[in-house]
C-alpha cells in the first residue's frame, strides 16, 4: 500500500516510521528540519514500543509542490496529522492528490475534522480515527513514544465506504507494530477522545504538570469532574451517544484507567507552548464553550481553561 503521512509531527512519524519497516511504501509530508534530519540519517524511534531506526521505503518532503509532481494521484491511503487549525488547508492541498480509490484518514484531535475533510473529497473516501497514545519529537529525525491507554480505533463515516477497507488499514497498522481496531460508531470514539483530551491537556498545560499528577489534588480532580459534567451535557444536547453513558462511569475509567497508563505523558498542548506554537485548544475546550453556547448551555471551566491556555500562547508569543 502507498501512503502518505500529511503533518508528519510526533504522531505522524511514529505511524509512517511502523509502516514504512513492515515494508508498507510511505511518502511523508513535514517540516523541513524534521524531513531533511530522516532523508539524510533516516528516522529514530524509541520509548515503550522499543528501539527502531527506519532507513527505507520513506520519502521525505517538506513541500507540497514538489510532493504533487512526484506522486500526483497515487496514494491509496492519505493519513492526517496536522493541527486541527490546519485542516481546511490540508483538505485542500490534498484534494488533487486523491484519485476515486483513495482513502483520506483522519488521526486528529479535536472536533468537525472529518466534515471539513469530507466537504473537499467525499464523506465516502473518509476515515475518522481515534489516537490515544502520546509520542514527542526530542530532536529532528527522533520521536519517543511516551505512553499508551488503549489501541487506534479506526472507522467509515459514511456506509458507502467498504467496511472491508476499513478492515484491510487496521491490520496493516496492526501488523506494522501499532494495535488498531475498527469500529462503526467512529464519532462515539472521536468524541470519547475529546472528553480525555479535555479534562486533561489544558488543565495539565496551564499547571505545567503531566497527566499523572492530576490525580494528587483533589482539586485538580474536582476540576476535572467539572469539564466532563459540561461535555457530558453538551453531548446529550447535541444528541450524541456516549460511551460509556454516564460522567460518573467515565470519571471512574479516566481516574482508575486512563490516567495511570498515561501519568507520564507530558501534554502536547504544553510542548507547543513550550516550543511557542498555536496551541489546538479552539478545537477541544474552546469547541466545548462555542457549542454549548450555540446550544444555550454555560461552560464556565472549560471557559475558563480556554482563556487561560490563550494568554500562554501570548505570553509565549511575545
Amino acid at each position: 500500500m502507498k501512503i502518505l503521512i500529511y503533518g508528519a509531527g510526533a504522531i505522524g512519524s511514529v505511524f509512517g516510521g511502523f509502516l514504512a519497516k513492515s515494508g508498507e511504501e510511505v511518502v511523508m509530508l513535514g517540516r523541513p528540519q524534521q524531513m531533511e534530519t530522516i532523508k539524510s540519517k533516516g528516522l529514530k524511534i524509541e520509548g515503550i514500543w522499543g528501539d527502531h531506526l527506519i532507513n527505507s521505503n520513506i520519502l521525505c518532503y517538506s513541500n507540497g509542490p514538489d510532493l504533487k509532481e512526484d506522486h500526483g494521484t497515487s496514494f491509496d491511503l492519505i493519513i492526517i496529522t496536522v493541527k486541527a487549525y490546519d485542516t481546511l488547508s490540508a483538505s485542500s492541498d490534498i484534494r488533487n492528490m486523491v484519485n476515486m480509490d483513495t482513502l483520506v484518514l483522519s488521526l486528529q484531535n479535536g472536533i468537525g475534522n472529518t466534515d471539513m475533510i469530507a466537504k473537499g473529497i467525499g464523506a465516502d473516501q473518509v476515515l475518522g480515527g481515534m489516537v490515544i497514545f502520546g509520542a514527542e519529537i526530542f530532536s529532528p529525525g527522533s520521536v519517543r513514544v511516551t505512553v499508551s491507554a488503549d489501541d487506534v480505533v479506526i472507522g467509515r463515516i459514511s456506509d458507502k465506504t467498504e467496511a472491508k477497507r476499513v478492515e484491510e488499514i487496521a491490520n496493516i497498522f496492526t501488523a506494522a507494530g501499532i494495535k488498531t481496531r475498527t469500529t462503526e460508531e467512529i464519532n462515539k470514539a472521536i468524541w470519547n477522545k475529546v472528553i480525555y483530551n479535555c479534562s486533561l491537556n489544558a488543565l495539565a498545560s496551564t499547571l505545567g504538570i503531566t497527566y499523572g499528577q492530576l490525580l494528587e489534588s483533589e482539586h485538580t480532580k474536582d476540576i476535572m469532574r467539572r469539564i466532563i459534567a459540561e461535555i457530558y451535557a453538551l453531548a446529550q444536547k447535541c444528541a450524541i451517544d456516549l460511551e460509556p453513558k454516564t460522567k460518573e462511569e467515565y470519571i471512574k475509567i479516566l481516574f482508575n484507567h486512563l490516567i495511570p497508563l498515561t501519568a507520564t505523558h507530558k501534554p502536547s498542548m504544553l510542548q507547543d507552548i513550550e516550543k511557542r506554537r498555536r496551541t489546538e485548544i479552539d478545537y477541544l475546550n474552546g469547541m466545548v464553550v462555542q457549542m454549548s453556547k450555540d446550544h444555550g448551555l454555560s461552560s464556565p471551566v472549560n471557559q475558563v481553561l480556554t482563556e487561560l491556555i490563550k494568554f500562554k500562547e501570548k505570553k509565549r508569543s511575545i
